[in-house]
């Protein structure tokens, strides 16, 4: 017990998760005492064995959702939710608990205080949705009485969720951020997903419980929606940087440019290379490498602001739209950029992630050359930015790496337009055009 990594939470944390805990065995006994009959067994039954076959039917689809950090959205609720409309909360912490030990069974490896406070939860929801639904069938009355109450019950529950799980993740993982601990837009239209899913389940088994069986394609087919927007995230993203893809990039620059040029306002682009990258690959490997260039693109991404849009130019190259930016805040935020790179602990921050403490720190560093162009001066298009930003960052290499250099100081060259394009900027710039690492 005293491996258990409950001990591991802090003070608030610990409070949280085990009062949860207790509350929810307080209501799950106090709901099992006033049980009067056992009648609805067979909903029990329908309900339980339909959402099996929906989360093992969906398994691969989850699998392939399940992301990084503590908060998970799926329609596994939607059952639950059912559950609690039209049975008594006894029952209804059934199906709840019973799915959740299918879950665990299933699952292999996980935290035991974890899965028991989700487990917790469930219940805890199914107590404040059934409350809800009495209340409201209390004072509304008819078919659309019905209605309300059931969706009324359905947003208690889905509320009490979010509420209470994401209480715990701001205190168990400090620093969380409000998309980890709620969830963005997409975890948001999942739960109304959810819900909206358990309100028609729960009318049609007031019809007859065995057309739980029938929502099955339903939610297959919903589960498969829900990849839809990791899937695109993913096309967007460069996966060894998780930096965005250039052609995104360029896309939404272009949609930037369009903005500032319509409110006549500047615009920056950062065009910026790793001094010397291929030594690091030579001396170190290309785990280390690529370990190196995930550190520089945590660095970069970081010291910008949100509005600013950074992506993978490809190589170690990195280019970075400044909307709202002029001459001297861009030539500031280079600089800046700049320095942050070199001052970090780079041989720390490889180390920790390969076990490779052999890397010396005082060898052991990075620097940048970073070639700035803006809007209007140094060109009208995204293609003239990109080449006189990458004009600019030679110039940086030729004057001694790990310097800034500006568009506005090198050599004018011709605008690009149409069939006058030298490169296309999605692929990287051939040997001619680029300066040595």
């Amino acid at each position: 017990m005293r491996s258990w990594a409950l001990w591991t939470l802090t003070v608030p944390a610990f409070a949280v998760v085990v009062l949860v805990d207790l509350a929810a065995i307080g209501y799950g006994v106090k709901a099992f005492t006033d049980r009067p009959d056992w009648r609805g067994l067979d909903v029990v039954f329908a309900l339980t064995v339909s959402a099996l076959i929906s989360v093992e039917g969906a398994r691969r689809v989850e699998n392939r959702r399940r992301r990084g950090g503590a908060l998970h959205k799926d329609l596994a609720p939607a059952w639950m939710i059912a559950a609690t409309v039209i049975l008594h909360p006894a029952l209804a912490i059934l199906v709840a608990v019973l799915l959740r030990i299918w879950w665990r069974i299933r699952a292999g490896k996980c935290i035991p205080y974890r899965w028991a406070f989700s487990t917790a939860v469930h219940v805890l929801a199914v107590g404040a949705a059934h409350e809800v639904f009495v209340s409201l069938r209390g004072v509304t009355g008819g078919d659309f009485g019905l209605v309300v109450s059931m969706v009324g019950a359905s947003a208690a529950y889905v509320a009490t969720d979010t509420v209470l799980c994401g209480l715990a993740i701001s205190l168990i993982i400090p620093g969380s951020s409000r998309r980890e601990v709620i969830g963005g837009l997409d975890d948001l239209g999942t739960d109304a997903t959810a819900a909206t899913l358990g309100c028609l389940l729960a009318a049609a088994c007031l019809i007859s419980p065995w057309f739980a069986f029938v929502a099955i394609p339903i939610t297959l087919t919903a589960q498969r929606a829900l990849l839809l927007g990791q899937l695109e995230s993913e096309a967007q993203t460069d996966p060894k940087t998780s930096l965005t893809r250039v052609d995104w990039w360029r896309r939404r620059t272009e949609d930037m440019l369009r903005t500032v040029r319509a409110q006549r306002e500047p615009m920056a682009v950062l065009l910026i290379d790793i001094d010397h990258f291929k030594q690091v690959n030579d001396r170190h490997g290309h785990l280390v490498g690529d370990e190196a260039l995930r550190a520089v693109a945590t660095i970069l991404r970081s010291a910008i602001r949100a509005k600013d849009v950074i992506g993978r130019f490809g190589g170690e190259e990195f280019v970075i739209a400044l909307p709202d930016t002029g001459l001297d805040e861009a030539t500031i935020t280079a600089d800046r950029l700049r320095n942050a790179v070199s001052a970090s602990p780079l041989a720390a921050m490889c180390a920790g992630v390969l076990d490779a403490p052999d890397l010396d720190p005082d060898t052991f560093h990075l620097t940048v050359s970073i070639g700035v162009a803006v809007y209007p001066n140094d060109g009208a298009t995204v293609d003239d930015l990109l080449l006189r930003a990458d004009r600019a960052m030679y110039a940086a290499k030729a004057a001694g790496r790990n310097r800034v250099r500006l568009a506005a100081d090198t050599i004018a060259l011709p605008r690009l337009s149409g069939s006058d394009k030298m490169y296309d900027a999605t692929e990287p710039l051939t040997p001619a055009r680029r300066p040595v690492a």
